[in-house]
């Protein structure tokens, strides 16, 4: 059983259709890029896996269940969102936290353990993205690439069954790029299933088993990443390749 099936997702903000019937599935461990054009959707699909944005039409599958459907109730979202973990582009790190504070946040509202047992599993996660030694800084004390790798680690103290990134490195100096993509390099090796949305064209090629070129709305081309990078078929995946390779 597939542990994402997205089938015919619609979205649309006013007169503008954004998603026009996306469809996919995922098996666990794998790793998918979504790669396309500014505007293609690729932002809009991410929060509507992660119940962000309620889809005009279709449905999300995990492990079997039926998240999606009319009239849910906020704890229905809540609950559907634990799901999946999210990274932003922008850290979104809370200021008045430290880091240790930002990771144990969520599972502490959420009461995932004892205060002991939340701070254990949070330090454990920051020694798995290298930052132990940060614990007790704040934000505004790390460098862009540090505030990213504790989102990520952030993002995985609820061990969500898929981890999704949106343009996790667009955000940071080209230096800093390469500390972030480490951590989601480590973390795809180790099973991790992951959706990224990124144009990080060398990650998506050399990490991503698969990879969606979206293209206004809809799905151009889905292939395993190796295949779809040597052998493009698409005129607008051709295009696109040429422009950002």
């Amino acid at each position: 059983m597939p542990i994402l099936e997205v089938k015919n997702i619609k979205k649309g903000f006013g007169d503008t259709d954004v998603l026009k019937g996306v469809s996919f599935s995922m098996e666990r461990g794998q790793v998918l890029a979504i790669i396309g054009s500014s505007g293609s959707g690729k932002t809009t699909l991410l929060r509507c896996l992660n119940f962000l944005e309620t889809p005009d039409e279709g449905e999300i599958w995990v492990n079997g269940k039926l998240l999606t459907g009319e009239n849910l109730s906020d704890d229905q979202i809540r609950q559907n969102r634990l799901h999946f973990g999210l990274v932003f582009q922008n850290f979104n790190l809370f200021p008045q936290y430290t880091a240790l504070e930002n990771i144990m946040l969520a599972p502490s509202l959420l009461k995932k353990g004892t205060p002991a047992q939340i701070r254990e599993t949070a330090m454990s996660l920051l020694g798995r993205v290298g930052l132990s030694h940060k614990a007790d800084s704040y934000p505004y004390q790390l460098s862009g690439g540090q505030q990213q790798r504790v989102a990520i680690a952030r993002a995985l103290a609820l061990q969500p069954e898929v981890l999704c990134f949106d343009e996790p490195t667009s955000a940071l100096d080209p230096e800093m790029i390469g500390e972030v993509l480490d951590v989601m390099k480590d973390l795809a090796e180790s099973g991790m299933t992951m959706i990224v949305v990124t144009h990080e064209m060398r990650f998506a090629r050399e990490v991503s088993s698969r990879t969606i070129f979206l293209d206004g709305g809809h799905i151009e081309e889905d292939k395993p990443s190796h295949e779809l990078f040597a052998h493009p078929e698409s005129p607008r995946l051709v295009s696109f390749l040429d422009k950002v390779l």
